[in-house]
């Protein structure tokens, strides 16, 4: 008896057992196992490259500024501008004040996401690099992810093709893409996306 009031006090964390569980239990887990993506960057198929304008691209998976799993194929239906930019770059630093104005701007329709290649030192960005782009830019609701130069493919095929800093990858709503640019212009940057919208 005091095994029983000693375990009850004292007792193990408890696991699920598929089993006996209910069906709603089950529910919950099986869709909290499927949040948790196997793979990151640049996931790569037959069906899917980076090569040029009317591609469809290949889904991207990173970590966003809130440290949440981020994927492009989420967001399917939306035009979307992906922002390559760099802590070190001095002109990345520049445009990036535009990505949230340009958000609350355009709406739910549209997602302005920047993609940190790399942090002050050329390495992946760290968390606090990012934190402070995201506070410097004043980012409320456009993702700021965390990327590295494994998303970067001069042929296209297995990662985007980045020519300089920033670079923008404008996607229509079927995530093709539509153009893309190397530098910040304000008044193209806008007419595409009013194109596409």
């Amino acid at each position: 008896m005091l095994f029983f009031i000693l375990l009850s006090m004292f007792g193990c964390a408890a696991e699920l057992d598929i089993e006996s569980a209910s069906e709603e239990e089950q529910i919950e887990q099986v869709e909290t196992e499927d949040e948790i993506p196997t793979e990151f960057g640049i996931i790569n198929s037959d069906d899917c490259d980076q090569l040029s304008i009317g591609s469809d691209v290949c889904n991207m998976v990173l970590y966003d500024h809130n440290e949440e799993v981020w994927q492009l194929y989420e967001h399917e239906g939306k035009v979307i501008l992906l922002d390559f930019s760099t802590v070190w770059c001095g002109p990345c630093q520049n445009a990036g004040h535009y990505a949230q104005p340009l958000q609350d701007e355009y709406g739910d329709d549209f997602l302005f996401v920047t993609v940190l290649i790399d942090g002050a030192t050329g390495e992946p960005p760290t968390k606090e690099e990012v934190d402070e782009w995201v506070s410097v830019h004043n980012i409320t609701t456009s993702p700021v992810l965390y990327g590295n130069r494994t998303l970067l493919d001069q042929t296209g095929e297995t990662g985007y093709k980045i020519g300089g800093y920033p670079t923008y990858v404008f996607l229509d709503q079927n995530l093709q893409i539509h153009v893309g640019t190397v530098g910040f212009n304000q008044p193209y940057i806008r007419s595409i996306i009013e194109e596409l919208l």
